[in-house]
């Protein structure tokens, strides 16, 4: 292979690997973000679940004060029973307190439900704050991780700064210029693998005489359909006994 093509394709790896840690960095705080999301989530949750116990307790208070003046009721009218003067006034309080009976029993049926809700609740209240510890712990564990990885990152493309300046000297620079001309034009991919007579980035097929020029890699040839410079890496080598690798030479007919 030429060097100048195992220059490029040391400059394409460069440029690749820049292009993921600047990607990787710029995207570290919308990585951040999400986990801030998610933790705000858990935290709302959990907001929700005790505001509805809490909402759940006052409403039981609630029915216990009416259960309790309810029975009070009933205990006066029984005490004015016992002082009733006539069966018309006596018949009148067993009425008030039959009455305000079924009232405290309504009132007790409520409250049990209250108390079963009070416990569903609490106990959601329990998951949801065991929840959010773990998710804190989580959430604090990758986002260190990210933070990490993005100093890395950040300390890594200075180390590629220098690889690619490097690299540059080696390049003639009009081939430089078609490199990094294609490289913006094709989204940050100049190079394309020719395998089996295509290109293996746009997969059009290459004429067979341009194909066996890739393969001698002594010529520089871009693919007639994207562009892109082309290069030939040989199938390796088959094992004892395998079959050799599909890739032969198209004929030129």
């Amino acid at each position: 292979m030429l060097p100048a093509l195992t220059a490029l394709l040391a400059l394409q790896s460069v440029e690749t690997r820049a292009e993921d840690a600047r990607r990787r960095v710029a995207d570290a705080p919308a990585r951040i973000g999400t986990l801030d999301a998610q933790l705000a989530d858990a935290t709302a949750a959990l907001e929700r679940a005790r505001a509805a116990l809490t909402e759940s307790q006052a409403a039981r208070r609630e029915l216990e004060k009416e259960a309790a003046a309810a029975q009070q009721k009933v205990s006066k009218y029984k005490d004015q029973l016992m002082e009733a003067k006539d069966n018309r006034q006596f018949h009148a309080l067993q009425h008030e307190i039959a009455t305000f009976t079924t009232e405290v029993q309504r009132i007790e049926e409520q409250v049990l439900v209250r108390m079963l809700e009070g416990d569903e609740l609490g106990a959601t209240v329990k998951a949801g704050e065991a929840t959010l510890a773990a998710d804190k712990k989580r959430i604090a564990a990758q986002k260190s991780e990210i933070e990490a990885e993005a100093t890395a990152l950040t300390a890594s493309l200075t180390t590629l700064q220098a690889e690619r300046a490097e690299l540059i000297k080696t390049i003639e620079p009009r081939l430089l210029a078609t490199f990094e001309t294609v490289l913006k034009g094709r989204k940050g991919t100049a190079m394309a693998r020719a395998v089996d007579g295509l290109c293996e980035a746009c997969r059009v097929r290459i004429r067979p005489h341009l194909y066996n020029q890739i393969r001698s890699g002594d010529q520089i040839i871009q693919c007639e359909s994207c562009v892109r410079i082309l290069y030939y890496v040989p199938p390796p080598k088959p094992e004892e006994g395998e079959a050799p690798a599909p890739d032969a030479a198209p004929s030129a007919s």
